[in-house]
């Protein structure tokens, strides 16, 4: 069965790594089209990585986040150069594909912020060279541009595969309580149904073995009896233990029932315990009142439940019974000393001054959200992604503002330019920083080796947008007005 459900995965993991291959090759051949050679290399590289994606998972997201960095930081700046959707695409695939196939998603945010971070500089010093000092300002700004389309391109396939993976997670968490459940019943079954008939049996052997018409041997068979009841009744027990008995809350119906049986018990309770911890309580004291009965009838029993401050403690104690040591390798006592540490809590269990004390003490920040808010938050999943993106977005508006504080040339001051003057004589009349976003794609190419620069005229006009100034040996060589028309071609 086990076998079978692995396959019927990896068959499902082949389909989607089928499908994603599909939708990553359409585009890439639409966009590609006519270039034969790319397109080939694109298909046999994509395809590979999609086929082998099940075993490199952290690997292959994090190439595909580089094929999107090195065309967008390297070849071709996103603020100057029109963006290759299938690089992005790529990422997006591979970002879905890795949420919903690791678990550890710290890997694959760790593994993305490492490579943006890495971008900064290499940006940044490409950027320098073709723009001087001013590349460092276009560098950044390129950058918070990449990452903003990355979060929203990686970051929403990722969102969608760790919510599909986060309901599979709880669907089968649902399976295994449904079975926690069905366990519980029938512990509870065989709880009611044989340990009633085997207490009634023990009490008859128990009635033979003190019948004053029998004789030795027969009340020594009638013991014999009685023991081995009582071992069938302990080993009732532990299978009861081990299937999960249903746990409950409330003391007042499990005093009663264990005073019906015979025992004397005194609660000593002010209140209720939290509801974070009574299903915890109700396990100590259950497993205290069992422990007395069985290795100390007839004794009298207190149970104490105070609550103080955030904690609770569950107190059970008897009075010993001078017959054997109460609750030596008990597997109840054994049980709820492992389940109390799981909580968080402190257990003991032994004699204190002529009495058997069962001690818990239980921390009332153990509490498990309630079986119908177990589903996947989309907040929680995506906060880490929108601050990340909110903090990209006004860093990256602010430096843009920053920049557009002194970015605009006068027409006047560029009327008294002219050219062949000094290139040191024209900057100082200049503003301080360039246009981000530089349009000089849309313009015819300057002389080789021209340094051209772009400057917001600070009265715009349809034919008179912004600026372009050019400089070759040191003297300005281009001085040209650009019209609106210009940019919207």
């Amino acid at each position: 069965m086990a076998d079978g459900m692995g396959r019927g995965r990896l068959v499902g993991f082949r389909r989607q790594g089928v499908a994603a291959f599909l939708v990553i090759a359409l585009p890439l051949s639409l966009e590609v089209a006519g270039h034969w050679v790319e397109l080939a290399v694109g298909l046999v590289v994509v395809g590979a990585a999609v086929t082998s994606f099940p075993r490199f998972p952290l690997a292959l997201f994090s190439l595909a986040v580089v094929g999107v960095l090195v065309p967008t930081l390297v070849l071709a700046p996103i603020a100057t150069s029109p963006v290759r959707g299938w690089p992005f695409l790529v990422a997006a695939v591979f970002g879905y594909l890795a949420a919903r196939r690791l678990a550890d998603q710290r890997s694959v945010v760790t593994a993305l912020a490492g490579i943006l971070l890495a971008g900064l500089p290499v940006g940044v010093l490409i950027d320098v060279g073709d723009r001087g000092a001013f590349g460092v300002l276009f560098g950044l700004y390129d950058w918070f541009v990449l990452v903003l389309l990355l979060l929203l391109a990686v970051g929403l396939p990722w969102l969608a595969g760790r919510y599909r993976r986060q309901r599979a997670e709880l669907l089968v968490a649902g399976l295994e309580r449904v079975a926690v459940t069905e366990r519980a019943r029938i512990a509870r079954d065989m709880h009611d149904s044989l340990g009633h008939e085997l207490g009634l049996v023990a009490l008859r052997a128990a009635a033979l073995q003190v019948a004053p018409h029998l004789d030795e041997h027969t009340r020594a068979e009638a013991g014999e009896l009685r023991a081995g009841i009582a071992a069938a009744t302990e080993r009732l027990h532990e299978i009861v233990g081990l299937l999960g008995e249903p746990e409950g809350t409330d003391l007042t119906p499990l005093v009663a029932r264990a005073t019906a049986a015979g025992q004397t018990v005194e609660l000593v309770a002010p209140g209720d315990p939290p509801p974070q911890v009574a299903a915890a309580v109700h396990r100590v004291v259950r497993e205290g009142l069992t422990n007395a009965a069985r290795h100390a009838p007839g004794t009298p029993v207190t149970v104490r439940v105070t609550t103080s401050g955030d904690r609770t403690t569950v107190t059970v104690e008897n009075a010993l019974s001078g017959v054997e040591a109460p609750g030596r390798n008990g597997f109840g006592i054994a049980g709820l000393r492992e389940q109390v540490a799981v909580l968080g809590g402190t257990f003991d269990a032994g004699v204190r001054d002529g009495r058997f004390v069962v001690e818990a003490g239980l921390p009332h920040d153990t509490a498990v959200a309630p079986p119908g808010r177990d589903r996947p938050r989309l907040w929680r999943l995506a906060r880490a992604p929108l601050l990340a993106a909110a903090v990209v977005v006004v860093l990256g508006i602010g430096l843009y503002l920053f920049v557009g504080s002194d970015n605009r040339l006068d027409p006047a001051v560029y009327g008294r330019l002219y050219l062949g003057q000094p290139q040191a004589d024209v900057e100082r009349v200049l503003p301080r920083f360039q246009i981000l976003g530089d349009p000089e794609r849309m313009l015819p190419t300057p002389r080789q080796g021209a340094d051209c620069r772009q400057y917001w005229a600070t009265v715009q006009t349809d034919d008179r947008l912004f600026y372009r100034l050019c400089f070759a040996d040191q003297r300005l060589v281009v001085k040209e007005t650009v019209p609106r028309s210009a940019v919207s071609r």
